[in-house]
């Protein structure tokens, strides 16, 4: 389950938001081979510019019994033409009662840890922030991608992630295509540093799909997730309560 995790807390839309107070509030359940395996929910407000939002993942069902795990998180920041810039973010992971934190605050576009708890173990391939500039949080892209679409700009995105610790991207192809209703488009994910030798030897790249409803002619929103993972098909579907 470790990269189920770690793909939906890096995850991926470069969306242009109204500049009026607006907020959005969702929750999808996870499912890998059609077994629910957690929630990830998150809270967000934009008003002039600035941003700032609040997001759980947690596992559920049998597999918290198993493999109980958790992440929640905060982060403020700005948006300019369309583009999310972090100010600050906090983060906390629970994985079997192994508890860790980090804290960054950004600096022209730079990410600054200003705390990582464990400490990060430090070697020649570990990455330096200050290389970093332009990426965004984790919380930062989940929110980003699964939040309404208020200007019909579909599956335009390149977006570099990083933890303080870890760097991935997503890159979204802006074909469409209609499936039963709903707008497809196809991405992928992609590890890029920081990750265990072990993982980049299992697998760097995971192609997806992005499953869409149109409400207007300016407003998607996001329906469903399908990624194929080592573990089989994962997929992330919005529950049915109002944003």
């Amino acid at each position: 389950m470790r990269f189920i995790w770690t793909f939906f807390i890096f995850t991926l839309l470069n969306s242009a938001l109204a500049n009026s107070a607006e907020s959005n509030k969702a929750n999808f359940s996870l499912k890998i081979k059609g077994v629910y395996v957690g929630n990830l929910s998150f809270s967000g407000i934009q008003d002039q510019g600035i941003y700032s939002v609040e997001g759980a993942i947690k596992s559920g069902g049998v597999f918290r019994l198993l493999n109980k795990q958790e992440y929640t998180a905060k982060t403020t920041g700005q948006i300019k033409e369309s583009n999310f810039i972090p100010k600050s973010y906090v983060e906390y992971r629970d994985k079997k009662g192994k508890k860790s934190t980090a804290s960054l605050s950004y600096e022209l576009g730079i990410p600054q840890i200003r705390l990582y708890s464990p400490p990060r173990q430090t070697n020649s391939e570990t990455i330096d922030p200050k290389t970093q500039k332009g990426t965004v949080d984790p919380l930062t892209a989940i929110y980003a991608t699964l939040s309404d679409v208020s200007n019909g700009k579909l599956c335009e995105l390149n977006l570099k992630v990083f933890d303080g610790k870890r760097k991935s991207s997503v890159k979204l192809v802006p074909i469409l295509k209609e499936r039963k209703g709903l707008i497809m488009c196809f991405g992928e994910y992609k590890r890029i540093a920081g990750f265990s030798k072990k993982d980049m030897e299992e697998k760097t790249r995971f192609p997806f799909n992005l499953f869409y409803k149109k409400h207007s002619k300016t407003k998607y929103e996001l329906k469903k997730l399908i990624i194929e993972t080592i573990y089989g098909t994962a997929v992330l579907t919005r529950k049915n309560n109002k944003n």
